[in-house]
């Protein structure tokens, strides 16, 4: 086959393949559009309608008159925004002490860190319930006093040596599946039998029921959003600092910068593509999240954990209006558009 033919046949084969993933990434969207402009009669038919036959915007005006509405939208606006700002502070701060000290087997860690991601939460859980019934620690404090307990301590104890360990752990969180840390979470924030509240209830005489509240519930679902999601921010912050060279730094210490001058002029305009990555990914992660919200708290007490993600969920498959439920998952789907896009042009705007 000569050149030219070549290049025809592995731009056509390109186009095709580029037409494919375009088409299966829109194809949910073009969907649930169809399934909100239908009306309620057109929507479980067989075989099914693609087109609506009359369009209607009737799901769109009952999801605008809904009164719940603008609370649902506060509640995503109030756990996003929490969640970024501590998950941001604590992945700089971790992948900084990463990148700038150094330490025996240090490549050693990162490669255990970055293969912990592979493993799903959920293929560990069978394993470690028949450990912790077999050890007798099933159902007992000691279960979960051991283990945080030895972390505290690592952290509290911070020889050279060990420093790599408490790394490490620093990063189990990003394990775990949002089913299997809203489970956990759950069960040590209960009200009624969860240890943290037996804890508080015990040394302060006050119990910690924060499920039992709507701001409490609010503040441990921010604590358990950045618990969950901070060690992937850290592992990028850390592939950027790590990028970094050395002697602009020392450059600029020669001609007397400090270390504000050197975060601000150095380290800030290197990171800020992956600034702009994690940002885009953080936002998205907590606006959606519908798994570990609904598992952890079901959106209440009173609906204060209630937020549009959840909410489409539970109109389409709790209340069965797919209608509506379509309707406001395209709202949701312009709102991460509409973010992503704002995220970009605004980091973007002082590099020009």
């Amino acid at each position: 086959m000569s050149r030219p033919r070549r290049l025809v046949v592995g731009n056509a084969l390109a186009g095709v393949a580029s037409f494919a993933v375009v088409a299966i990434a829109l194809l949910p969207v073009l969907w649930g559009l169809s399934t909100s402009l239908k009306p309620a009669s057109q929507i479980l038919t067989f075989p099914p309608k693609w087109l609506p036959d009359p369009p209607t915007l009737t799901s769109y005006v009952q999801v605008w008159e809904q009164s719940n509405l603008p609370i649902y939208f506060r509640n995503s606006v109030i756990v996003t925004l929490a969640a970024l700002v501590v998950a941001l502070i604590v992945a700089v701060h971790c992948a900084y002490a990463m990148a700038r000290f150094r330490f025996a087997g240090k490549n050693l860690v990162l490669v255990a860190l970055l293969a912990t991601s592979m493993i799903p939460g959920i293929a560990i859980l069978v394993p470690l319930y028949d450990l912790s019934v077999h050890s007798k620690l099933y159902d007992t404090f000691l279960a979960l006093v051991i283990p945080y307990a030895l972390a505290i301590a690592l952290l509290l104890n911070r020889p050279m040596r060990f420093r790599g360990v408490v790394r490490t752990l620093a990063i189990l969180p990003w394990v775990f599946s949002q089913t299997v840390t809203a489970l956990l979470w759950g069960w040590l924030l209960n009200p009624e039998f969860g240890p943290i509240n037996y804890a508080s209830q015990e040394l302060i005489g006050v119990p910690a029921a924060l499920l039992a509240s709507p701001t409490g519930a609010m503040a441990a679902l921010v604590g358990v959003n950045v618990w969950s999601s901070y060690p992937m921010a850290a592992l990028l912050f850390l592939a950027a600092l790590q990028t970094i060279p050395s002697d602009l730094y020392e450059a600029m210490r020669m001609d007397g910068a400090g270390k504000i001058a050197l975060f601000r002029y150095i380290t800030v305009p290197m990171i800020t593509p992956t600034l702009v990555v994690i940002l885009i990914q953080l936002t998205l992660l907590y606006f959606n999240m519908v798994t570990l919200i609904y598992v952890l708290t079901g959106g209440g007490p009173v609906g204060s954990t209630q937020t549009l993600a959840l909410r489409v969920l539970k109109m389409s498959f709790e209340n069965w209006d797919l209608g509506r439920g379509a309707a406001l998952g395209l709202v949701l789907t312009f709102i991460n558009l509409a973010l992503s896009l704002f995220y970009v042009r605004a980091l973007r705007a002082p590099q020009r």
